[in-house]
């Protein structure tokens, strides 16, 4: 029986929290803010400070985009500056900085908040290692924190006042505003570039070669030559210096036809490509080879394309 109240108080303690919090707002703090006991909102920040964030939202993720709780739901989270008029009679205006789409799931989709670190320090972020929580990678640059604090550190020196939202399925979810003040934004190209190798790290560890689907010495050989003879790989646009391994993944080939006659145009397969980067690091890149269709037989396979490259830590490469 006092397990029973020990509990009930203990759900009701974390109801009641949760309600102080309006529904629709977004609380900031200088440190990591524990979302069920927030506090008061911090709104006035100096260059340099870490900037975390809470959004509360009005139903669970999972709720607001009527999704089942095994989805992967896309949250866009945006940053705005509001410029003062240039006159009286007019209203504010805000301009875009940037927006970050989180992919959020699990346990995740089932809460009705949504933490978000903005300009985090780098040896306390947990955005990239957060069960539930990804962001992409584009080129060699992560979105998520990478991305708010480059955007910072291209303000000018002064006071800037900035709304930020969360939208959900289309529609605003939560907003809240802050200003931040400073002569120098700079620093945070700094935090930038070491969140960047964090969620790099983070990446390789849990990193793995995609399963191979086919076996095929002479046609893995074939590719290697191929993927080492491309332009990509001797201007240097591959980061590479050797070739570790080669999954293929694609059971087999894919046929492609002209869309009017039906004719073969070419067949296309895919596979990974473990390698040695210039840095010592191991990566694999996802790799297009394909045969083209001429006179009635396919012609000696050629390199096609490259994915974006997946970091992926050496002692993972052979698992």
């Amino acid at each position: 029986m006092k397990s029973f109240f020990y509990l009930s108080a203990l759900f009701l303690n974390c109801s009641i929290l949760l309600s102080a919090q309006n529904a629709g707002e977004i609380i900031f703090s200088n440190s990591v803010i524990n979302p069920l006991q927030a506090g008061n909102s911090i709104t006035d920040f100096q260059a340099g400070d870490a900037i975390y964030a809470v959004a509360y939202l009005p139903q669970t993720v999972m709720e607001l985009y009527n999704a089942q709780a095994a989805s992967k739901l896309d949250v866009e989270v945006f940053i705005y500056e509001i410029k003062p008029p240039l006159y009286d009679y007019q209203q504010p205006s805000e301009e875009q900085l940037t927006f970050v789409s989180m992919r959020v799931s699990g346990e995740i989709i089932k809460q009705k908040f949504l933490t978000i670190e903005i300009a985090p320090d780098p040896a306390q972020s947990a955005a990239y290692t957060t069960a539930g929580i990804t962001f992409k990678e584009f080129g060699k640059k992560f979105d998520g924190p990478v991305n708010f604090t480059e955007t910072l550190s291209k303000l000018q020196p002064g006071k800037h006042t900035l709304k930020i939202v969360v939208r959900c399925n289309y529609a605003d979810a939560a907003s809240g505003t802050v200003t931040i003040t400073g002569n120098d934004f700079g620093m945070y190209k700094k935090k930038s570039d070491e969140l960047n190798t964090l969620a790099q790290n983070a990446g390789a560890e849990n990193a793995v070669m995609p399963v191979a689907k086919k076996t095929d010495a002479a046609l893995e050989s074939r590719m290697i030559a191929a993927f080492k003879g491309s332009n990509d790989w001797k201007t240097g646009f591959i980061d590479a210096t050797d070739v570790l391994r080669i999954s293929i993944y694609d059971a087999d080939w894919f046929i492609r036809r002209n869309e009017l006659t039906g004719a073969i145009l070419h067949r296309y397969i895919r596979a990974a490509i473990a390698v040695k980067a210039k840095n010592g690091n191991c990566a694999y890149y996802p790799v297009t080879f394909q045969e083209d269709y001429v006179s009635g037989k396919f012609q000696p396979l050629k390199y096609d394309g490259v994915g974006d490259k997946v970091m992926l830590d050496c002692g993972n490469v052979k698992k």
